[in-house]
């Protein structure tokens, strides 16, 4: 008997043509991967380039008063922040307060933050807000050195 199937040439260009359609479909996907981390790792990058060298702010004076902490603090590094976080630890717990004022490059800026019972503050941290791609982010702790005085 004849049995009718596909001929060998048919059946070796049908099988190269579905492995070059899976190679598209997996290449696309790929592409489409690759392009979501190399945007993250770029904004993460940016990140780090910019809360470790561009922005650098220092707390000149710092002093408490019976219901408020003023702060003047100073910006000299070579991008704007866009807000602050004042952070205050104290012997029994402590708060952050934030502002969202403005601080351009080589700038000396007066913040005023409510006082809190902390039980005796300990330290005073400051963490600076940058705007990158479009979005705010926050940088870590910048000044932490001040001498606290009272007002």
């Amino acid at each position: 008997m004849h049995k009718k199937g596909i001929a060998p040439l048919i059946a070796t260009v049908f099988i190269i043509a579905m492995t070059v359609l899976l190679a598209v479909i997996i290449m696309a996907w790929a592409g489409v991967f690759s392009k979501g981390l190399l945007k993250s790792a770029d904004a993460a990058s940016e990140k780090m380039m910019a809360c470790g060298s561009e922005v650098n702010v220092n707390a000149k004076y710092v002093c408490i008063g019976d219901d408020k902490i003023l702060f003047m603090v100073e910006s000299f590094g070579s991008r704007k922040v866009t807000g602050m976080i004042f952070r205050v630890l104290g012997n029994s717990g402590g708060y952050q307060e934030e502002k969202d004022t403005e601080l351009k490059i080589a700038d000396i800026q007066k913040y005023e933050i409510g006082k809190q019972d902390v039980g005796g503050i300990t330290s005073i941290e400051i963490l600076p807000k940058v705007d990158i791609q479009g979005k705010t982010e926050v940088c870590g702790v910048k000044d932490t050195e001040t001498d606290i005085v009272s007002c």
